[in-house]
């Protein structure tokens, strides 16, 4: 899904830039336990910026999996000639405390895939995942799990999982290594992800269906740093059209427009809201802000999992702007790359959806009509 780019050029001012994030690590543990009263929490980068290939943004789709955009940044390291990412260090962005640690087993692989939670002050948490290795003079020793506790166990695909937790309450400081990320084929990236409980979405359809989840809370890890040389170098990295002139540079995690198709969708008499694979998002391009996606889980005859991408329009009924597509009982056709006919949408009511694809339907609304099979989704 996401394509190779060219790494912004590394000028020395920037590299300078750099070395003193690192050197805060000399500046001592700040950790503002009693709340989170100030605004800038991050003064490091996660990553050296000479090890980071791109960023990609917020609300990343790739379903089955990540029907619905993701509540995460990914920080892309380079690969070697055979494709493998770089091993590069991590670093906490700013003073916090390591809460919990958990691990992912793989047994016969051999390896382990380890994630942090931290928490810089009270009511933001700091997710990573995806790290390699974890430093032995913070975390101690890795190898074995003597003293954590085993959530899980199962096999599947010839592979044995067993999933570790730990809590913890290990205070790190700003620019801090804790151990490193890459090295293996398949996790090409660094996931960071900011969680702000003072800050949820307030544009979400249908809060009911979210439950607890953090990911109401998700927000853009580059809103907590300063408005520096080094937020905007991070920014510059970030694969999306548009520049700095772009206000969502970071990206979108909650796109619903209530009453509007446009949003996550969860497929009829399934009250679970994970796993998405069978659910459905109509929203737009994380990389491509002006492009507007079917992002498709397992659920519509005739159209495979996967993006669907067109460019919208703001009149008629082809390639309408999802949040122009309301319940009055028109029904919308798409145009779509990947597909050869035509999508329909329409929604009986503000909260139901109708989808059906058409291989043999062409751009004539006159051709468009839904039958037994279309698929219905909830909000």
């Amino acid at each position: 899904m996401l394509r190779r780019t060219r790494r912004t050029a590394l000028v020395p001012a920037i590299l300078g830039l750099m070395l003193f994030a690192l050197g805060s690590m000399d500046a001592g543990l700040v950790y503002a336990a009693e709340g989170c009263s100030a605004s800038v929490l991050f003064t490091a980068s996660p990553l050296d910026l000479k090890n980071i290939d791109f960023i990609h943004a917020l609300g990343g789709l790739n379903p089955p999996g990540h029907v619905f955009p993701t509540d995460h940044i990914y920080f892309y390291m380079p690969r070697d000639a055979a494709g493998i990412p770089h091993v590069v260090p991590f670093y906490a962005p700013g003073a916090m405390v390591i809460s919990s640690v958990s691990a992912s087993q793989h047994v016969k692989a051999g390896f382990t895939d380890f994630n942090l939670e931290l928490t810089p002050c009270d009511g933001v948490t700091v997710v990573f995942m995806h790290v390699s290795t974890l430093d032995p003079g913070i975390f101690g020793d890795t190898t074995s799990f003597d003293g954590w506790d085993l959530t899980n166990e199962y096999s599947t695909g010839g592979e044995t999982y067993r999933l570790w937790r730990k809590n913890t309450s290990i205070e790190v400081f700003s620019g801090q290594e804790l151990g490193t990320t890459g090295g293996r084929r398949g996790q090409y990236a660094l996931d960071l992800g900011v969680y702000d409980s003072r800050r949820p979405a307030r544009n979400v359809a249908n809060p009911s269906r979210w439950g607890n989840s953090r990911v109401v809370t998700a927000v853009c890890p580059f809103d907590y740093y300063a408005d520096s040389s080094l937020r905007n170098a991070l920014l510059d990295l970030v694969e999306r059209d548009g520049g700095r002139e772009d206000p969502n540079r970071c990206g979108a995690v909650f796109q619903d427009v209530p009453d509007t198709a446009q949003g996550a969708w969860f497929l009829a008499g399934i009250s679970n809201t994970y796993p998405e694979d069978p659910h459905l998002a109509l929203v737009y391009s994380n990389t491509h802000p002006t492009e507007a996606v079917f992002s498709v889980g397992t659920s519509i005859p005739n159209l495979s999992s996967g993006l669907y991408e067109f460019t919208p329009t703001s009149s008629g009924v082809l390639n309408r702007a999802f949040s122009d597509v309301r319940a009055d009982g028109t029904i919308y056709g798409y145009q779509v790359g990947r597909y050869g006919g035509v999508i329909l949408i329409s929604m009986p009511d503000n909260d139901t959806l109708w989808i059906e694809a058409l291989a043999s339907a062409s751009s004539n609304p006159t051709s468009w009509a839904f039958t037994s099979r279309k698929t219905i989704f909830r909000r």
